[in-house]
């Protein structure tokens, strides 16, 4: 049975942030209404959003937030809803915060548009979200509130129907360098084995001993995920940094023009989806982004529109923009480097709303909850702490039947350096993620 909706004017923003909680996380059909007489003789399952009720329907009441059409500082207020911090409080309504104008703030990542103190790598930092600052970033805090939406709306109308989701895992490879000695040219192993000699890195020495006599390179793990994937039913999706000439202290990948490399990018893609890992030049030098694109269409010999910024390199909205343009429909960005968690609030994956122009894209964004980088590296995670992390990312997202979305390199499967270990640490994310 399909719910009706009263709210005096459908803004885009309403339109936006109701079709998403409804139609995409509760898959609950609704149509809106501003005609009050026509909400008032319905029989149909029926709510109102606005500023005060209309006779005594179940009533949400209606922060200004989301009937505006501006980007401009707001200050949110904050206020406890059982053990939960919550923003926009309201008064009078079924609920006593917008669950509605919260949900957008996330999403749309409006604090994003508004003048911050940025990172290393001009990157909005983690600790300056409302998610932060309220406890819930480690938490699909908005799927958990639609969850509650939907049991509310249940108690009072048992006959509304919701379609059950159910909990999905995708892995996603990051391919930064492809291979650590392999293809790197004699000169540049040779100067790598003087360096380990006179730091006395008996490892890395014997890794580049063993590549040159042809046995696997320590990042060449493409096997061992083919294998892993395959034995959970799981189909990967590989990111590949094809940068040329750019960026050379952060794009260290392999010459695109490599054959090894190429040859590498075709097999993945016969078992994997792959996509485009735009280069960290290429968010200065905005014509990368296609020269990058093409280059690996033509390898791959096939179209893609995926693609996730490498060093996760963010700015609202000109890089949304710019991979629009370029021909990207789908993007795995949606994270952050230095925390865990959900960066717009949510497990599911969503259209980007742009908040210059008020209205939603095509550009279909997919959130990831956790990076190996961030447990190693940011939080100074060792494997055990790191896996008791996931596990608790895992059952937050199994709890509101949602997706979880892993990013993961290559080269963090090699168990060398810094990195070993930590190749358990993947064997039992898959493993939890399908108990």
């Amino acid at each position: 049975m399909q719910l009706l909706i009263y709210t005096p004017k459908v803004t885009p923003r309403i339109k936006y942030t109701f079709n998403f909680i409804f139609r995409e996380i509760l898959h609950c059909d609704f149509e809106f209404t501003s005609v009050a007489a026509d909400f008032s003789t319905s029989h149909l399952p029926k709510i109102s959003y606005t500023d005060i009720p209309l006779r005594d329907e179940l009533f949400f009441t209606c922060s200004s937030f989301l009937t505006k059409h501006n980007i401009e500082p707001i200050t949110i207020k904050e206020t406890l809803f059982g053990d939960q911090k919550v923003p926009f409080p309201v008064e009078n309504g079924a609920l006593p915060f917008d669950i509605f104008a919260a949900s957008f703030y996330f999403l749309s990542r409006y604090e994003e548009y508004l003048p911050f103190e940025a990172d290393e790598h001009q990157r909005y930092p983690a600790t300056q979200s409302l998610q932060y600052k309220l406890d819930v970033l480690k938490i699909p805090v908005i799927d958990s509130w639609a969850l509650l939406l939907k049991n509310i709306l249940l108690k009072k109308f048992p006959t509304l129907t919701f379609r059950k989701r159910k909990f999905e895992f995708i892995p996603t490879i990051d391919v930064d360098r492809a291979y650590h000695f392999r293809s790197s040219g004699i000169l540049k192993n040779t100067v790598r084995f003087f360096k380990a000699a006179l730091k006395l890195n008996t490892e890395k020495i014997a890794n580049l001993i063993s590549t040159g006599l042809g046995q696997d390179d320590p990042f060449d793990t493409y096997e061992y995920l083919a294998d892993i994937h395959a034995q959970y039913n799981l189909r990967a999706i590989f990111f590949f940094l094809l940068a040329k000439q750019g960026h050379e202290e952060f794009d260290q990948n392999i010459d695109p023009e490599d054959e090894v490399f190429k040859n590498l990018i075709s097999n993945v893609s016969q078992i994997a989806q792959i996509g485009l890992h735009p280069s960290y030049a290429s968010t200065t030098e905005t014509k990368k982004i296609s020269e990058e694109l093409v280059r690996l269409q033509e390898i791959a010999q096939k179209r893609i529109d995926t693609s996730r910024q490498h060093f996760l390199k963010l700015s609202f909205p000109q890089t949304y923009l710019q991979l629009i343009k370029a021909g990207i429909n789908h993007d795995y960005s949606m994270g952050y480097a230095s925390q865990i968690g959900f960066r717009a609030g949510t497990c599911t994956s969503f259209f980007w709303y742009d908040l210059q122009l008020e209205k939603q894209t095509h550009l279909k964004i997919h959130p990831f909850a956790v990076m190996d980088v961030t447990l190693q590296q940011y939080l100074k995670l060792n494997p055990l702490e790191a896996i008791s992390k996931i596990e608790e990312l895992i059952l937050s997202v199994k709890l509101v039947d949602g997706t979880f979305c892993s990013l993961w390199h290559n080269e963090s499967l090699s168990e060398t350096g810094k990195w070993k270990g930590w190749k358990t640490v993947y064997d039992e994310m898959l493993k939890n993620s399908l108990n």
